[in-house]
């Protein structure tokens, strides 16, 4: 028979048991419900993630960017309609570069945005949201957590929750790309001669030509064709003489978006200032093709007859001066590295065709040694041209003459670049004892040479 001391003492230890049971199964609640929080917390994070980088590379593929401002704005709108719909959005600062970071709610949020332009193979925007997340279990159970710090703002009894999302934008979708940003006081592309021409043909809504440095066309002409459809002019850095109203914009024809057929376009570009503002292309990050032949070092004069060139690197200057003379260009990629890498005062430069397979008996091969030029032709016949001059050039690629023609037509395995003018260094440097260089631009088209490029869509 139990006593009546013993039936106290089993009381006690039930009391006992229960208390503690109550104090393990709210533990145990609170984990359950936090970790709940945690993961629907995370999924929003991610969905207002994802949908900031889509909205950033969506207006990435507007290339080229006019700023990073924009881009930035646009995805940070579309975060706060996820996370915070009918808070005013903050303003994205004018001069916002690469990478921007925003913060909200006291600094509990971390927003950072970062776009990446330097890749010819795809261009990418990413969005990083942090959160300081309050751990309310960790009270609960009587053991305090670790505080999540942003912005030197440290949150107690929290853990940075994070979630990150990024979009594979679109490409350049240029034909001639200028990198030089070394010498701000020298154009990077310059025509000074009557009526010489740079014609950019089939290049789509944003196709032509982007400069880090400035344009100026001179006593010459830039054409889209066809009219309004093949792109237009970007530069990151347009010197005032190169945009005023009597240069750029009174010189280029065709320009997207006007109207008729080439070359009876508007002569006049209505858009102030022209060429169009753009961010620079980073550089050296910005990749290239690797070079598909051997090294010529002699360096080549054509001064009559047909030369078949094909494709490797070219540490000799390329000069063509007889009207008579016709240089073929076989599909890969070239590099020039001399100093004055092309010199043209006459004749015909131009992509191969079908029917320059096979080239006949006793035909001058140029640095052909095991490339196939044989009959039948490659369904790709496009090239690139990258010029890499060294230090103290003059205009690394110069053209003029009244009967130099040039006509060049990419390729997709080289992203529809036709030209890739690389970085100058700065003067003096690498050697070079001159305060500013001994030639004037990278790119120089005078007389009445005509350049066609075709391709960028």
């Amino acid at each position: 028979m139990m006593t009546r001391n013993r039936r106290r003492k089993l009381a006690g230890q039930a009391i006992l048991i229960m208390t503690l049971s109550i104090v393990v199964l709210t533990g145990l609640l609170a984990i359950a419900v936090d970790g709940g929080m945690i993961y629907l917390d995370k999924r929003r994070l991610q969905n207002a993630s994802d949908s900031g980088a889509l909205a950033g590379g969506d207006a990435t593929e507007t290339l080229p960017l006019r700023s990073y401002t924009s881009i930035h704005q646009t995805a940070l709108t579309e975060i706060y309609h996820n996370l915070f719909p009918g808070t005013a959005v903050p303003v994205v600062p004018v001069g916002a570069t690469a990478t921007y970071t925003a913060y909200a709610l006291s600094n509990t949020y971390q927003f950072t945005l970062t776009a990446n332009i330097a890749n010819t193979t795809w261009d990418t925007y990413q969005v990083v949201i942090t959160e300081a997340h309050t751990f309310f279990a960790a009270q609960a159970i009587g053991f305090s957590s670790s505080g999540c710090t942003i912005n030197a703002t440290n949150t107690t009894n929290a853990f940075c929750l994070q979630a990150r999302a990024k979009m594979w934008a679109g490409t350049y979708p240029f034909a001639l790309i200028l990198l030089d940003d070394q010498n701000v006081q020298y154009e990077n592309l310059q025509l000074n001669g009557a009526p010489s021409k740079l014609i950019l043909h089939d290049g789509g809504a944003k196709g032509g030509a982007i400069s880090n440095e400035s344009m100026n066309p001179g006593n010459g002409n830039i054409y889209f064709n066809p009219c309004g459809g093949s792109g237009d002019l970007w530069a990151a850095n347009e010197s005032a003489a190169g945009g005023a109203a009597s240069a750029t914009p009174a010189h280029t024809t065709g320009y997207f978006g006007d109207s008729g057929v080439y070359p009876a376009c508007l002569p006049l570009h209505p858009t102030t200032p022209y060429p169009k503002t753009t961010v620079k292309i980073p550089f050296p990050n910005y990749p290239e093709p690797a070079v598909t032949g051997p090294t010529y070092s002699t360096p080549l004069t054509a001064s009559g007859g047909t030369y078949y060139l094909c494709p490797g690197t070219y540490s000799g200057t390329l000069s063509e001066s007889s009207p008579g003379s016709t240089v073929i260009m076989y599909p890969g990629v070239y590099r020039f590295t001399a100093p004055i890498a092309m010199s043209l005062s006459g004749g015909t430069i131009r992509n191969a065709t079908a029917l320059d397979y096979s080239p006949p008996v006793g035909a001058i091969l140029i640095n052909c040694a095991g490339y196939n030029v044989t009959a039948p032709a490659p369904a790709d016949l496009g090239l690139i041209i990258e010029i890499k001059p060294p230090d103290c050039p003059t205009a690394g690629f110069n053209v003029s003459g009244g009967s130099t023609t040039l006509t060049f037509h990419p390729s997709a395995k080289y992203n529809n670049i036709s030209f890739y003018i690389e970085l100058n260094g700065a003067y003096p440097s690498f050697g070079c004892a001159l305060t500013t260089p001994m030639g004037t631009h990278a790119v120089n088209i005078s007389g009445q040479a005509v350049l066609n490029i075709y391709g960028a869509f």
